[in-house]
């Protein structure tokens, strides 16, 4: 048995109807406009990356730093937060994360800052890095 190929006259007919349903030449353009819009964005992603950091830094600073009146405590609230935007998605620094979350949870709301100097201390002592 033989397979059906163009020279064949029984299909020679329904070639040419399949023919006429064929989609246009320009398929391969999208195929190219994709390729290029995937490039693109693959070569703006670093901005893209830091822009995001930036906004969960400020999102962690926004919603710790409120009702903060210690200097101290904002300062390491900010640093706190920081090391979470750019780290905290890191499973390399997991045995860190605990430390940095205490430290904006319980830093938050300080009024002084010896409370912010113990509320350090706790945090470190019950998230050794």
């Amino acid at each position: 048995m033989t397979t059906p190929n163009a020279n064949d006259p029984a299909f020679s007919d329904k070639l040419s109807r399949q023919g006429a349903r064929r989609k246009p030449a320009r398929t391969s353009w999208h195929g190219l406009a994709g390729v290029f819009v995937a490039a693109t964005i693959i070569a703006f992603s670093g901005p893209v990356v830091a822009q995001t950091d930036m906004e969960r830094q400020a999102q962690c600073e926004l919603s710790a730093i409120r009702d903060t009146r210690s200097p101290l405590a904002v300062q390491y609230i900010r640093s706190a937060c920081n090391w979470l935007a750019v780290n905290g998605d890191s499973l390399l620094n997991a045995s860190s994360k605990g430390y940095y979350i205490c430290l904006v949870r319980q830093l938050s709301g300080a009024q002084s800052n010896e409370a912010a100097a113990a509320i350090m201390s706790a945090c470190r002592t019950s998230n050794p890095l």
